[in-house]
This record gives C-alpha cells, sequence and structure tokens, in this order.
C-alpha cells in the first residue's frame, strides 16, 4: 500500500473528482446564456470562456462575479455581473439537485479509505451551498453515501480567498486536520488541482476525467500517482 505510506489522510477535490459536476457547469452555463438570449450556445465555447476568466480572475476577490461579468458582455446583455451571477446561482440550484452523480467507484474509494482510519478532507473552492445539496438533497449521490459521514474537515470558497492552483484551501485543511503536508495525500483530477497540491507540499494522485483530457500528458508526469478510474486506485489502496 505505497500510496498510503505514512499518511495519516486523504484531501478530496470535489467538482470532477468526487462529483462528476464539470458537465453540469457547463449545462448550467447553457441555460445562463439562453436566460441571456442565445438560442444555441455552444457548451465548449462557455467551458473554456469559463475555465480561461477564472484564471484571469484567481486572485480576485471574487472571481466568479468577474467572470459573470465577462459572461454577459460575451451576450450583449446590459445585466450587472452581480446580476448575472445571481442568475446562475438560480439556475444552478435546480440542476445541481437533480442532475449531479456521484463518479463511478468514488463511493467505493472513500469508504476504504476511511475504513483504513484515514482522515478525511474536501478542499475546494465551490460554494458551500453546494456541498450542501450534495450531501443533504440530491437523492442520486445520497444512495451510495451521505458525504457529512465520512469527511472531518470541508473547506470551501467561503474558507479562502484564493482559489486554485493556489495552495490555500490545501494548506487550510492541513491546519485543521492538524498534520503535516508529508503526511496527508491529495486526490485530483485537474492541473490547477495538482499544481495547488504540490504548491502546499503534499502529494497528489489525479484519477482521470474527461474535461481534464487536454491537460493528461502533464498530469501524467506531474502527479505522484495517475489512475484511469476509481477502480484503479481502489486496487492501489489494497
Amino acid at each position: 500500500m505505497e500510496i498510503l505510506k505514512n499518511k495519516k489522510a486523504v484531501i478530496f477535490d470535489l467538482d470532477g473528482t468526487i462529483v462528476d459536476s464539470l458537465d453540469v457547469w457547463n449545462r448550467v452555463d447553457v441555460l445562463l446564456a439562453q436566460a441571456l438570449g442565445c438560442k444555441s450556445p455552444d457548451a465548449q465555447v462557455l467551458h473554456r470562456l469559463r475555465e480561461q476568466a477564472l484564471e484571469r480572475f484567481k486572485s480576485d476577490p471574487q472571481p466568479y462575479v468577474r467572470f459573470c461579468g465577462e459572461f454577459g458582455k460575451f451576450f450583449g446583455s446590459k445585466l450587472s455581473a452581480e446580476e448575472v451571477h445571481a442568475l446562475r446561482y438560480q439556475i444552478s440550484r435546480k440542476v445541481l439537485k437533480s442532475d449531479v452523480r456521484l463518479r463511478e467507484g468514488a463511493d467505493v474509494v472513500i469508504k476504504k479509505f476511511a475504513s483504513l482510519g484515514m482522515k478525511l478532507a474536501i478542499a475546494t473552492t465551490t460554494r458551500r451551498a453546494n456541498i450542501d445539496i450534495y450531501s443533504d438533497v440530491n437523492e442520486a449521490i445520497r444512495q451510495k453515501i451521505h458525504l457529512r459521514e465520512y469527511f472531518d474537515v470541508v473547506i470551501t470558497m467561503e474558507d479562502v480567498s484564493q482559489i486554485k492552483p493556489d495552495p490555500e484551501c490545501y494548506v487550510k485543511a492541513l491546519e485543521r486536520l492538524e498534520i503535516e503536508a508529508n503526511e496527508a495525500l491529495v486526490i485530483e483530477d485537474s492541473r490547477v488541482g495538482v499544481m495547488a497540491a504540490h504548491a502546499a507540499g503534499i502529494e497528489a494522485a489525479v484519477v482521470r476525467e474527461p474535461f481534464s483530457e487536454a491537460s493528461r500528458q502533464w498530469l501524467m508526469a506531474e502527479a505522484d500517482w495517475y489512475f484511469e478510474n476509481f477502480a484503479q486506485l481502489a486496487d492501489a489502496i489494497d
């Protein structure tokens, strides 16, 4: 069980790692574009727009509001950034309750880590309200796992001032878990997530995710561990 050698805790990313939500956010943005008057928005174009904006605004106090401001301008909306952000939030509540699913095998891996006595944490820059939905409302997820029962620490957007690749969320997770960086393992799916983990001094294992395919070669080279799916990660734990 080399992957867990000297480890006391496992810190999970959320979107794209535990939950299959990245395409859901594309759907949210498609619905948002339609609400702003675009009849046939291209999901891939919107995905790139979101990723590029969040990279530019990663040090801004409100990166998602700034993204929504650009989103509105892209579609010629007269709404303010705050108004577009509020509309996106309203749309997302409905989608997250009904459309988000766990990634295949994520629940098995979480439970295996817990059975081995690992402390578990989530470190994400999504809203705490989203985790509340996944844990308390989304029945497809609740049928497989109740997230609150397994995670000792949850770091969300409300807890940090910088988003990934800044390491702040992982540093805070270490502090709350009361462990050193070399005693933790991060489970991630993206380049910015691995960069954040390594900047915090933590080893990172990547589980392949389709929306990170453009970064696959980088991830395979830079991550400490790389798995095609959660079944492979489960085998590595065994």
